[in-house]
């Protein structure tokens, strides 16, 4: 059967402390995804806290069909509907997560990837996602209805794994989709895994 692990090293005042986890279940799941790059203006226009107007390069190549996540310097709002768009600027509407920054920050504007998968996340016994960039993912049902939203630092691991003392980030609804997204004007490999019990 598929196992597990989960390897922490630790360096504080002076002190080095390893641990490991292992689990080991009957099913597993991985993804390696390449998103594309983001696209970077500023935020030209902030009607309200989850409402504005991105004025992008030419060719940004966003139209209202996408869902959209936003970043800039200490946020993210995911899951945005693009309301309007021409060949410089995009207009973008609710979504979820920080607040918009103020008029004329600067901003990345990046359509969403879906990642097909299925698991339910009762079942699961570990989880971990990595970006070598800065970069959002969203579990979403298959309503959908996000059921738990992260923003992963370039590099640094989120991870979850069972009897750690630490409730299962994935309860409730089974999971149909990922939402994910680069967060900076580069593309960015996002890795998940996925080790749970099938039976």
């Amino acid at each position: 059967m598929p196992t597990g692990t989960m390897t922490t090293q630790i360096s504080i005042g002076g002190i080095v402390a390893t641990s490991t986890a292992t689990r080991t279940e009957s099913g597993q799941i991985s993804h390696e995804v390449t998103l594309p790059a983001g696209k970077a203006g500023t935020l030209s226009t902030r009607t309200d806290d989850n409402t504005g107007i991105a004025t992008l390069a030419l060719g940004h190549g966003i139209t209202d069909a996408d869902t959209v996540d936003v970043y800039w310097v200490g946020g993210c709002r995911y899951g945005m509907t693009v309301t309007a768009y021409d060949t410089t600027t995009v207009s973008i509407d609710l979504g979820a997560g920080d607040n918009f920054p103020t008029v004329d920050a600067a901003i990345v504007v990046t359509p969403q990837v879906t990642i097909n998968t299925d698991f339910d996340g009762d079942d699961v016994k570990m989880i971990a996602a990595i970006a070598t960039l800065r970069a959002h993912i969203d579990f979403q049902n298959d309503t959908p209805a996000s059921l738990n939203a992260v923003e992963l630092t370039a590099n640094e691991a989120w991870a979850w794994v069972s009897d750690s003392g630490y409730a299962n980030p994935l309860t409730g609804d089974p999971v149909d989709v990922i939402m994910a997204s680069a967060g900076t004007a580069a593309e960015t490999t996002l890795k998940i895994g996925v080790l749970y019990d099938s039976a």
